[in-house]
C-alpha cells in the first residue's frame, strides 16, 4: 500500500506545480544550482574536498595501503613513461650514447630514469595483485573460517570480470568515439566511415580483448587498437582465476607445505616461460609469509607459562646481537631494492652497451629473452622488500601516494586517451617555443609539456574513477547480491 501511495502523491505535487505559472526566476536558479553542481563534480575530488571538507570520510588505511600507494605511483610512471618516450625519444638512449646533436640530459641516468621507465612497472602490478587478493583468503585459512573463505573465492570469481572489463570497455567506446569526431589522432587506430562502423569495430575489439585471456602467452597477440595499454587486462583476469584456484587447491594444506607446494609450482612455471604465473603466485607466496610474521599462529595456550629470566649482562648482550642482526637483514633488503630499481632502469635499446646491464642480459635464463625476465627479478626485489622495511612503507601511505592508489586503475585506462587527444595540439607548439635540438631545449620541452599534460591527466582519471571505475565496483557487488543464494536460516 506504501508504495503505491508515494508514487501518486510525487505525481500528484508535480500536476500541482506544473499547472502553476512558471517563475522565470526560480527557473534561473533552478538552472544556476544545476550548472553549480556540474562544474563542482567535474573538479577533481581533492579540490572538492578542500572546497567542502565534510563531503567525504577520512580514508582508512589497511594492512596492504603501502601497496596500493606503490600501485599508484607505478601507475604514474606508466604514464611518465608513455609520454617521454612518444615526445623525447632520446631520453630512452642510454645517458651519454646516441646524443643526436645535444647532451644526455641527467633524466637519463641508471635510478633516475625509472621515474619514466614504464616497462618495468607492469611486473610490480602483477605481483602486488597477487599479494592483495590472496591476502584476505589467507588470513581465513590462518583462522581455520573455511565456510568465510569459499564466500570471499566465490565473490572474488563472481565480481573479477566485471571489475576488470567494464571500466576497460568504457575506455575503448570513449577513445573510439574521440577517434571518429577527430579529437585524437591516429596512432592506434584508423577512423571509420560511419559512426556505427567505428562502434562496431570498437565492440569487436572488445570481445577479441576477453578472448585474449586464453591467448596470453601468445606473442604474436596484437595489442588492443584505440588503447594498447589495455593489453595487460586479459592477464590480470586470467592469472587471477589461476592464482584463486592456487588458494582453494592448497587452503587445506599444512602452511609449511603449502609454501612448498607454492614454490615448487612457480619454480615450474618460471622453467616453463609462464612467468606471469610466476608473479601472481609469488605475491600469493609473499602475502603469506608476511601473515606469518605479523602474528604467531600457535593458539596463546600454546606459550609458554613464565617468561625466561636474564641477568642485565645477557640481556644487553642479547639487545646488542638482535640490533646488529637487524640491521644486516634491514641493508640487505635495502640492497634488494637498489638492486631493482638499476634493473628498472633498463633502456629499451643498446642494453649491450652498459655496464652491469650488459652482463644480465648476456646470462638472460632460458627460455626468456631480453629484459622481462630481469623485470620480473627487479619487481620481487622491489615488493619483497617493502614488505619487509616498515619504515620505508610510510612513503607509500602519505596523502599524494594513496590519492595516486584510489585513481591507479583509472589512470592506466585513460592516459592514452588524453595524450592521443593533446599532443597532436601541443606538442606542434612546444616545439615551436622552445624546440628540441640543444640540451636545454629538450629538458624545457619535456618539463613544459609534463606541467601542461599533468593536470588535465590527473583531472580526467579522477573523473574516471568516480563516475566509471567506482560504479563498476558498486555494480559488480549489487549484481552478486542480485544472484547469489540467500543464507539459509
Amino acid at each position: 500500500m506504501i508504495k503505491d501511495y508515494q508514487p501518486k502523491m510525487m505525481w500528484n505535487f508535480i500536476e500541482a506545480d506544473a499547472s502553476q505559472p512558471a517563475d522565470p526566476a526560480i527557473f534561473l536558479s533552478s538552472s544556476k544550482r544545476i550548472l553549480q553542481r556540474v562544474v563542482f563534480g567535474l573538479l577533481p575530488s581533492f579540490v572538492q574536498q578542500r572546497i567542502r571538507p565534510n563531503l567525504t570520510k577520512l580514508q582508512r588505511l589497511r594492512p596492504t595501503s603501502y601497496l596500493d600507494g606503490l600501485r599508484g605511483v607505478a601507475s604514474f610512471i606508466v604514464f611518465m613513461g608513455h609520454y617521454t618516450e612518444e615526445n623525447l625519444g632520446w631520453y630512452t638512449e642510454p645517458y651519454g650514447l646516441y646524443e643526436d646533436g645535444a647532451k644526455s640530459s641527467p633524466l637519463q641516468l641508471p635510478f633516475v630514469r625509472v621515474i619514466y621507465s614504464a616497462r618495468p612497472m607492469v611486473h610490480i602490478f602483477f605481483i602486488i595483485s597477487g599479494y592483495v587478493l590472496s591476502y584476505k583468503p589467507l588470513k581465513q585459512i590462518h583462522a581455520q573460517q573455511f565456510s568465510a573463505l569459499i564466500t570471499t573465492l566465490s565473490s572474488s570469481v563472481f565480481r573479477r570480470a566485471l571489475r576488470l572489463f567494464l571500466p576497460s570497455f568504457v575506455t575503448l567506446f570513449i577513445m573510439a568515439t574521440a577517434l571518429y569526431c577527430g579529437f585524437s589522432d591516429s596512432r592506434y587506430a584508423e577512423p571509420r566511415s560511419s559512426f556505427y562502423s567505428q562502434l562496431t569495430h570498437a565492440w569487436n575489439i572488445c570481445l577479441r580483448l576477453l578472448s585474449a585471456s586464453w591467448a596470453i602467452n601468445d606473442l604474436d597477440y596484437p595489442q588492443p587498437p584505440y588503447n594498447p595499454a589495455l593489453w595487460t587486462i586479459p592477464i590480470e583476469f586470467a592469472q587471477s582465476l589461476l592464482l584463486f584456484v592456487a588458494i582453494l587447491g592448497l587452503s587445506r594444506c599444512v602452511t609449511s607445505i603449502r609454501l612448498l607446494l607454492l614454490a615448487g609450482i612457480s619454480a615450474f612455471c618460471f622453467c616453463n616461460g609462464e612467468l606471469y604465473t610466476v608473479e601472481f603466485l609469488g605475491g600469493m607466496f609473499i602475502a603469506e609469509v608476511t601473515i606469518l610474521q605479523d602474528g604467531p599462529l600457535a593458539s596463546p595456550s600454546a606459550s609458554p607459562a613464565t617468561l625466561p629470566n636474564y641477568t642485565v649482562k645477557e640481556k644487553a648482550k642479547a639487545e646488542c646481537g638482535c640490533t646488529i642482526k637487524e640491521k644486516l637483514i634491514q641493508a640487505f633488503w635495502v640492497a634488494n631494492i637498489v638492486s631493482g630499481l638499476f634493473i628498472a632502469s633498463w633502456t629499451n635499446r643498446h642494453v649491450e652497451e652498459l655496464w652491469g646491464l650488459r652482463f644480465l642480459n648476456a646470462h638472460t635464463p632460458e627460455p626468456y629473452e631480453g629484459q622481462r625476465v630481469w623485470f620480473c627479478l627487479g619487481a620481487f626485489q622491489i615488493v619483497t622488500a617493502f614488505t619487509q622495511l616498515k619504515y620505508l612503507q610510510s612513503i607509500f601511505t602519505t596523502p599524494g601516494a594513496i590519492y595516486l592508489g584510489n585513481i591507479s586503475y583509472a589512470l592506466y585506462l585513460t592516459h592514452n586517451l588524453c595524450l592521443r587527444i593533446l599532443e597532436p595540439r601541443v606538442v606542434p607548439w612546444l616545439d615551436d617555443v622552445f624546440g628540441k635540438a640543444t640540451f636545454w631545449e629538450r629538458q624545457l620541452s619535456w618539463l613544459a609539456g609534463l606541467v601542461m599534460f599533468l593536470p588535465i591527466v590527473i583531472s580526467v582519471a579522477d573523473l574516471f574513477w568516480r563516475v566509471v571505475d567506482t560504479p563498476s565496483v558498486k555494480f559488480a557487488r549489487w549484481l552478486e547480491g542480485k544472484c547469489v543464494v540467500g543464507k539459509v536460516s
